[in-house]
């Protein structure tokens, strides 16, 4: 574990107690007895607008090629990133089964750039989905998802090429929902994600929402999860596993969590039976890299609700983040004068510390105009950090790891 872990003890978890894990935000949530069987299908509800009965937890296709087909046994049938898959690698569990079966996703990214240069062509986009389904011969995708989402409300309103490239494709039969994955954009002057999804949500065609969502995460979030419920959006929940795998790799969070009051549940476990918690919510999608994280995943998902060990392991989690771990909430990207994405550089921490993915954390940390050494130290941000993060230092140390 990285030599920023914090160091719990048990006089910390004592001096939270019941009343810093109720200010965590777990009271009220349904208790029921632990029973030794669980049903083994995965929920499903409805992804809003599209109609589609989606399987609670979503499949990626960066998941294990083993993997899939349990995956499909449990019931999973929506398939996240599905684009990357051609004829020759789509996965055989799917392939045996009815095309209406299962649900795949195209996600469409800006071109000529990354998500925060890049630009919206229609035409690109068009002939992009066009060719990844030539290359899959799949026929058609169920949902066609903008990647990374609008910079700004004032962007969605004028750069309509994104809905026109769908809409074309639609008409031919090659897709049939739009969908986006919203992020902020605070650092280039753009605005929060729930401000963006807000106003696509009176704006059709857009039938359905992605966007960070975690333990502790900011009300404006659950805010947005109950307005996209009322207006009948779909909603998928991303990065939801904040501070998870860190976690795990932590002796003394491990020597912690083998107290008695913690038996039958892990924070993994507990964070899936929040998330599922939440009626209002349709589905997460949560990074997977093998078996072990499936079965604990899906078993959560399919089980039961949260009990109160399951509470007492996200109060654990919810100390062991405080100062540590960013919950992508970019709330300290508005007052960071340097203007730099903070939460972005946090986000590829993540990908290196709890995903174990350096290769890919390093590369997207190399793409960024303003990194963790474009830092003046003034620590404008430091209020705004819900987290108690010393953000300055924790720059400084993102920089080693990923510089």
């Amino acid at each position: 574990m990285a030599d920023d872990a914090k160091d719990l003890s048990r006089r910390d978890l004592m001096r939270l107690g019941a009343a810093g894990v109720a200010a965590a935000g777990v009271t009220g949530l349904p208790v029921i007895a632990a029973q030794d069987a669980a049903p083994s299908k995965l929920p499903t509800r409805r992804y809003g607008r599209t109609g589609l009965e989606i399987g609670w937890l979503v499949g990626a296709s960066d998941w294990p090629k083993e993997l899939i087909p349990r995956a499909v046994n449990a019931g999973v049938n929506y398939w996240h990133k599905a684009q990357v898959w051609t004829a020759e690698t789509m996965p055989p569990a799917l392939k045996r089964q009815p095309r209406e079966s299962y649900f795949l996703e195209c996600v469409v990214d800006r071109v000529s750039g990354d998500h925060t240069r890049g630009k919206i062509d229609e035409e690109q986009h068009y002939q992009f989905v066009k060719n990844r389904l030539k290359a899959s011969g799949v026929g058609y995708y169920d949902v066609f998802k903008f990647h990374f989402g609008y910079h700004s409300v004032e962007e969605a309103k004028s750069s309509p090429g994104m809905v026109r490239a769908f809409e074309r494709l639609k008409k031919e039969g090659l897709v049939k929902h739009l969908a986006i994955s919203q992020h902020h954009y605070p650092n280039i002057g753009g605005d929060m994600a729930w401000e963006i999804m807000n106003y696509l949500a009176d704006k059709e065609p857009y039938e359905a929402t992605q966007f960070f969502y975690t333990y502790n995460d900011r009300k404006e979030v659950q805010e947005w999860i109950d307005v996209a419920k009322k207006k009948d959006i779909g909603t998928i929940a991303m990065k939801t596993m904040g501070g998870v795998g860190r976690a795990a790799q932590d002796g003394k969070f491990k020597k912690l969590l083998a107290d008695p009051k913690f038996q039958g549940s892990t924070p993994a476990a507990a964070m899936v039976k929040w998330l599922r918690s939440n009626e209002n919510l349709t589905a997460a999608v949560i990074a997977t890299k093998n078996f072990d994280q499936f079965r604990e995943n899906s078993g959560a998902a399919a089980g039961l609700a949260m009990a109160p060990q399951d509470r007492e392991a996200l109060g654990l989690l919810a100390a062991y983040n405080k100062g540590l771990t960013c919950l992508l909430c970019a709330e300290c990207v508005s007052a960071c004068p340097e203007h730099i994405g903070i939460s972005d550089i946090f986000r590829y921490e993540r990908y290196a510390r709890d995903y174990h993915e350096l290769d890919r954390a390093r590369a997207e940390y190399a793409s960024l105009t303003r990194n963790g050494t474009s830092c003046a130290g003034c620590g404008d941000c430091l209020p705004s950090c819900p987290q108690e993060i010393d953000i300055a230092a924790k720059l400084k140390d993102v920089h080693k790891l990923l510089g």
